[in-house]
């Protein structure tokens, strides 16, 4: 079969995924060979490993490079095809006008260029020219393409000015190459398989001749480094999935090539425990860029479940796969599938497949030509930077390499004084507009299509899925950049003006930080030193004070004071009275994602003011777009308002509500902690009626698991004891942290910057 990508789409990062793969090498579509890989087998593997659609490669036995074995192969996978796939057709030295009538019917055209297991390899670089000048332009074009090999063809793409794909990218010289050639805005991608990011040529020798071959061949440590050094190169992670049988792997011609399909997310699942990954870049490599480049459907309601926690052992041979081995064999893994739904249907769980034969769907087909968005698949000049700055030294576990990355479990991170991410990189000067442009396509000078730009920030009802993901995958860039540089210059010469009606200390001093570290400037407003003392209104006053600046910052103690005002700039709402507080309940859920890793599956639990509390509010309804659990602990008198409970009803969240912290605790996974408010009682003896409720002390917090998170928006008075501030567990310090990172995304993404 093909190589195998996975086309991930996240409901959540982190735990609900949509899976598309390439694979690769020998397999044979009729069943003939009992020993080898069919497509049933390959595709019941494919679920098993969280995979829902295949891009199976043309090396097939017979191979795809005329009509009648790609109709051939169409019919068998119709019939026998538990999850979805696509057909490539293969390149061969005669067959340039034959694959014109294969056409749109395949999923793209796969070039040979370097050894490997097929009879099409093609040495020719003039029948390479002829492929690249006859092959659609709009089609993908996949090439097998090493070293030299690899430079040339990419070349030859470049002259035919069409989009070229590298598959397999493994070593430093080949990533180094194609970073510039995106940097030069040439239309060219890759992939990286997973045995070439976890495997390197030590594991080769350990595995023994034959079991250790794999085209292209297992690689240095320099070459491993080089590749997790230039993730932001890489557009997609892909299986290969080569289910060379054990009879073939012990004779004496083995073929190369490894089976992946069944271990492909798991292992990165525990490169996201162990911080080399996340979760938003596992989305990007195998959900995101995977559509994008191969115009894949949509697969409506279609997800899948892993359960990060699970520790195991990678067995001798997988489940599903005909290989019957594995050179992952006896690794320890953390994270594994759990479950998989296409198209609203269980088709695996719990290590049962569940599909039918002939279940799965033709990417092509007419029945999905509706789901196919169209999209660009080339990369332009300014998404991609190429730059000399130094990588992170990265530090050796088991003899992989571990690039250091975002902390992605509830344990605490390292104290400010310890090595944080991209720390060890040689330093640049602090403001350089290099800070934010090598951050890859992430600040591009693409037009925006996330809707965020140039558009108020009122409540977090106005965000949906793909916004969320937005800000929050642009808030992680923000940090890699303030921890590795202080700051850049994205934002020089806009101007951010703070009006506050009401004190604060976290949300001015975060806007007002995060607009500097951006490079902006930001102009401070005081009712008590203005004309407000005069009578102004506020409408007046903004009208103002919107000339004066790009995007204006709104505390107000009135709900939905903005209502009011109508401003020619960016309005953003930086909490109004007991309404909302948009961008804390932002912070708050990249807070999650940041200590936990994920937010789908968690039971969330809030304690205190929760009538009052805007935090509160904003936060619940901005977890309805999660599958989560909430529960509510508050004096009877502090309930967290109906018209919230319902928009959180609405969304099929189970809803708990609980008078004792310590009923409510022990299963809790975040506990959300906030202080009684004083200044919203119209009476100090109503105030003291409840003061005190709920306090945290670290006796209470015996009854709570081990990897809690506890967070609070602060001030806190005394709901939480001082002596919780050194326990692992208390994010309430980092969480105000985050909250910069996100307030620097949504500046950046509001005035149009990312």
């Amino acid at each position: 079969m093909g190589q195998l990508l996975s086309q991930l789409e996240v409901a959540e990062v982190g735990e609900r995924w949509v899976g598309v793969g390439h694979a690769e090498d020998g397999g044979d579509p009729t069943g003939h060979g009992e020993h080898k890989e069919t497509i049933e087998t390959c595709t019941r593997a494919a679920l098993a490993g969280g995979v829902t659609t295949i891009l199976c490669m043309p090396n097939t036995n017979p191979p795809l490079t005329n009509l009648s074995n790609f109709k051939l192969a169409q019919k068998l996978a119709h019939d026998s095809a538990c999850c979805d796939y696509g057909l490539y057709g293969g390149a061969g030295p005669d067959n340039f006008n034959e694959l014109q009538r294969i056409g749109a019917a395949a999923c793209g055209l796969k070039m040979y260029l370097n050894k490997t297991f097929t009879s099409l390899r093609l040495d020719d670089m003039t029948i390479w020219k002829k492929h690249i000048e006859n092959w659609p332009a709009h089609l993908p074009l996949v090439v097998h393409a090493e070293g030299q090999t690899m430079g040339a063809v990419i070349l030859l793409a470049v002259l035919a000015k069409r989009p070229i794909h590298i598959a397999h990218v493994a070593r430093k010289e080949e990533i180094l190459v194609v970073k510039a050639a995106k940097a030069s805005g040439h239309a060219v991608t890759c992939e990286v398989c997973p045995h070439h990011l976890f495997l390197t040529e030590q594991d080769a020798k350990r595995l023994g001749r034959g079991w250790g071959d794999v085209c292209p061949a297992l690689v240095t440590q320099e070459d491993q480094d080089a590749l997790w050094d230039n993730l932001d190169v890489i557009d997609c992670f892909a299986t290969d999935h080569a289910p060379h049988a054990l009879e073939e792997k012990k004779s004496d011609n083995p073929p190369p090539g490894f089976p992946g399909l069944e271990t492909m997310l798991p292992l990165l699942l525990t490169a996201v425990r162990q911080g080399r990954l996340t979760f938003d870049d596992i989305v990007l490599r195998l959900y995101t860029n995977p559509r994008r480049i191969f115009s894949l459907p949509e697969q409506p309601n279609t997800y899948i479940e892993v359960d990060m926690e699970e520790k195991w052992t990678v067995p001798e041979a997988m489940a599903q796969t005909k290989s019957k081995w594995t050179p992952f064999a006896g690794m320890e893994l953390i994270g594994s599938v759990r479950k998989v739904v296409l198209r609203n249907k269980v088709v695996y769980i719990d290590g049962a497949i569940l599909a039918e034969p002939g279940s799965g769907r033709d990417v092509r087909s007419l029945e999905n030509l509706h789901l196919i968005t169209p999209v660009a698949p080339s990369v332009t000049a300014a998404s991609v930077k190429v730059t000399t700055t130094a990588a992170p030294t990265p530090s050796r576990v088991g003899g992989a390499s571990i690039t250091p990355g975002r902390i992605v479990s509830p344990v605490k991170p390292p104290p400010a004084t310890q090595t944080r991410l991209g720390e060890a990189r040689t330093p640049r000067s602090r403001f350089t507009s290099e800070s934010c442009e090598d951050e890859s396509v992430m600040f591009s000078r693409e037009p925006k299509t996330h809707g965020i730009s140039h558009q108020n920030v009122l409540t977090v009802s106005q965000f949906n899925r793909e916004q969320l993901h937005q800000i929050f995958n642009t808030a992680h860039h923000m940090r890699k950049i303030v921890t590795r540089d202080g700051g850049c210059e994205l934002l020089k010469g806009r101007v951010m003006a703070n009006v506050f009606y009401e004190v604060s200390t976290r949300t001015q001093l975060s806007f007002s930080s995060a607009m500097k570290r951006l490079g902006g400037e930001v102009i401070d407003f005081s009712p008590d030193k203005s004309s407000v003392q005069k009578g102004e209104s506020l409408s007046d006053s903004l009208q103002v004070i919107s000339g004066y600046s790009d995007v204006v910052i709104l505390r107000h103690p009135e709900p939905a004071a903005w209502e009011k005002c109508h401003i020619t700039r960016p309005l953003i709402n930086a909490g109004d009275g007991c309404g909302e507080h948009p961008t804390q309940a932002l912070l708050d859920v990249f807070t999650i994602r940041e200590e936990i890793g994920t937010v789908n599956g968690l039971t969330i639990t809030m304690v205190g003011d929760l009538k009052h509390g805007r935090t509160v509010h904003s936060l619940a309804k901005l977890l309805a777009h999660y599958r989560i659990h909430l529960r509510y602990v508050s004096p009877d008198s502090l309930r967290m308002p109906n018209d919230v409970r319902q928009i959180v009803s609405k969304a099929g969240i189970t809803q708990e509500e609980f008078t004792t912290l310590e009923e409510a605790l022990p299963d809790t996974d975040v506990l959300y902690m906030t202080r009684i408010q004083r200044e919203r009682f119209l009476s100090d003896a109503e105030y003291q009626k409840v003061a005190g409720s709920y306090v945290l002390t670290p006796e209470v917090l015996t009854k709570a698991k081990e990897k809690m998170v506890v967070m609070h928006p602060l001030p806190r008075i005394d709901e939480i004891s001082p002596a919780i501030d050194s326990d692992p567990r208390a994010a309430y310090f980092r969480q105000a942290e985050y909250g910069m990172y996100v307030r620097m995304a949504l500046l950046a993404l509001v005035l149009g910057a990312a």
